[in-house]
């Protein structure tokens, strides 16, 4: 085998699941790719998240000589303040007409959070730019924001571009001019959005 792909298996390993025994935890944070009875799933292992899910199924009824294995999440952080969120809705309203942004920013040596507004650089009704927060060791965003102002909360072809490849949930506040605002929330994995929430106990949810 050649170096460059040694070093790609190095860095994203490729494991046949066990048919007698069940598949040994991922020890590292990073990605693997899992081969299944019926197909291939990836597996993202970090320290807020670990989740295992589907990127190529078999048709046909053809089935591979490996074990089975279901998609799965476990969000390994604590729940989400009730405080943090209220803030950055008092925020978001603050700001309007523009938009702004906001990082809720988890501590894995803590297990405490931390809220941070983003410094914009250009904030308009219909746009955001920022500069990134800076965190420290141990610290990692799990929770990007930001607000649509008056308008209704979705994710545009922007937000899109802006989470492309990133690790992290996103979340939407809009129509902050109501008494009830609009959102809206996905857990962003690598180039995949999954539908996601927020619960009214802070609890981090991801549908699969």
């Amino acid at each position: 085998m050649n170096n460059m792909d040694k070093a790609i298996l190095s860095a994203f390993p490729l494991v046949a699941v066990p048919t007698a025994e069940p598949l040994q935890e991922y020890a590292e944070h990073g990605v693997r790719f899992l081969v299944g009875k019926t197909g291939v799933m990836r597996e993202v292992s970090l320290p807020w998240l670990q989740i295992v899910h589907p990127v190529a199924s078999l048709d046909g009824g053809l089935q591979l000589p490996y074990g089975e294995l279901e998609a799965s999440v476990r969000v390994r952080c604590s729940r989400v303040p009730a405080d943090l969120i209220r803030q950055f809705t008092a925020d978001a309203r603050a700001a309007l007409p523009n938009e702004v942004a906001a990082a809720l920013i988890w501590n894995s040596k803590t297990n405490q959070w931390r809220y941070q507004v983003r410094k914009s650089v250009v904030a308009n009704a219909v746009y955001v730019q920022f500069e990134e927060v800076r965190m420290a060791d141990s610290e990692h965003l799990v929770v990007d924001f930001h607000s649509h102002g008056e308008h209704r909360a979705f994710f545009s072809e922007v937000d899109d571009q802006d989470d492309h490849g990133s690790m992290k949930f996103s979340a939407v506040l809009g129509n902050l001019d109501h008494a009830t605002p609009s959102s809206a929330i996905r857990l962003c994995m690598a180039g995949l959005y999954m539908p996601a929430a927020i619960k009214a106990d802070g609890s981090l949810e991801v549908t699969l």
